[in-house]
């Protein structure tokens, strides 16, 4: 069975699992909606988190959320596993990475984490308007400024976080091989119209995903959309479902 849930952030959040976690077997998989933080600092806290999630017997896959470290995770080998690429943390512990199809228990999975920051301050807001015409190449090297909110630019946060142009584009061939239709979308950020509809703001940045976003909505053909990011447990629609605290089998 494939189990899906929300944001875990390390082991902060992991206590969803609740009474079930006893019961999986190694069959099953339990599939995180970003945020999973397993690669932050490559210290004690990093191989605390990977040994919780090793030590039982399913696995665990995940997207990535806006709470990644982007430079650890992303020089991690790529290898291919079900039909997508992923980044394998552990023997039991899977990223799968942006824009990929995977085929699982006859079903067809579409993955595509990030999200913008929104804990950043005002400042962040300021610089990527500022810069919006060269957001990546910008920010990868501006690791020395202060810090935004409570997170730095190279040690908290992480311009990865939002898609890049060649990764929306990869992500478009991708879909197109399978004829623009898949059983699942598996994203951390919501679509436009569902962020809108839980009163959440977002800032400018977040547009190219957004675009991109919409253009799957209407370009597409999906069974159901799931997604993390807002801390909050909903139904847009009955195929449109946000996650956190929910702990369930996509069935």
């Amino acid at each position: 069975m494939i189990y899906v849930t929300g944001d875990t952030h390390g082991t902060h959040d992991v206590n969803k699992l609740g009474k079930v976690k006893p019961h999986l077997t190694e069959d099953d998989y339990v599939l995180v909606l970003g945020d999973f933080a397993v690669c932050w600092d490559n210290n004690i806290s990093d191989i605390k988190t990977r040994r919780f999630w090793e030590q039982h017997k399913f696995t665990t896959l995940f997207i990535d959320g806006n709470h990644e470290n982007f430079d650890l995770l992303n020089a991690l080998p790529v290898t291919e596993w079900n039909g997508g690429k992923v980044h394998r943390i552990g023997e039991k512990i899977i990223h799968l990475m942006r824009g990929q199809i995977f085929e699982l228990d006859d079903k067809t999975i579409f993955t595509f984490g990030g999200a913008a920051s929104h804990d950043c301050g005002r400042d962040l807001d300021d610089l990527i308007i500022e810069h919006i015409d060269d957001f990546h190449e910008f920010f990868t090297g501006y690791k020395t400024m202060l810090p935004l909110g409570n997170r730095q630019p190279g040690v908290h946060w992480w311009a990865a976080e939002l898609p890049s142009a060649e990764e929306i584009a990869a992500a478009k061939e991708t879909l197109a091989k399978y004829g623009n239709k898949v059983d699942y979308i598996l994203t951390h950020a919501p679509s436009s119209r569902v962020l809108a509809s839980r009163t959440f703001k977002f800032s400018p940045h977040m547009a190219s995903q957004l675009v991109f976003f919409e253009w799957t909505e209407n370009n597409v053909q999906f069974g159901h959309w799931w997604s993390g990011h807002l801390h909050e447990d909903f139904y847009y629609d009955d195929r449109h479902i946000g996650f956190y605290n929910q702990f369930r089998t996509v069935e």
